[in-house]
């Protein structure tokens, strides 16, 4: 059912992995999907709820290494989105958290030089505040 040859929408896959629960063990029913432009959380069991979110509107990343966490491997990854819906997204728990931020790091920076709408960075810093004045 997994798109392994990638689409044209999401790109190829370039990672996937579930959520560690007990001891780091991957006993849950969330898996993660990185692909060349898109990220696809999927979740459930009976009723499965799927979650797309697109690389260009990352705004900002990190990785959080709790001390449990860390003991058995895993690590979870904070994205700060654009996006009205999840505006923070959390890949939870995953093993080898820092592979996984480095390859969402660089397809990050890859569509960003790409891409040509307007960040908040640059919508702020051009700004003119006489605009809401009038």
């Amino acid at each position: 059912m997994s798109n392994q040859g990638g689409s044209a929408t999401r790109g190829a896959l370039v990672w996937s992995g579930r959520k560690c629960t007990i001891f780091g063990l991957p006993i849950s029913f969330t898996k993660y999907f990185v692909y060349e432009k898109r990220l696809v959380t999927r979740r459930g069991f009976f009723n499965l709820v799927e979650d797309e979110l697109d690389f260009y509107k990352v705004l900002d990343k990190s990785i959080v290494l709790p001390f449990w966490q860390r003991v058995f491997g895993c690590g979870s990854i904070h994205l700060n989105v654009a996006d009205v819906d999840t505006p923070i997204k959390v890949l939870e728990s995953i093993k080898h958290p820092r592979e996984v931020y480095d390859q969402i790091d660089s397809i990050v920076t890859g569509l960003a030089g790409n891409n040509s709408l307007r960040t908040a960075a640059s919508i702020l810093g051009s700004v003119n505040q006489g605009e809401f004045l009038n």
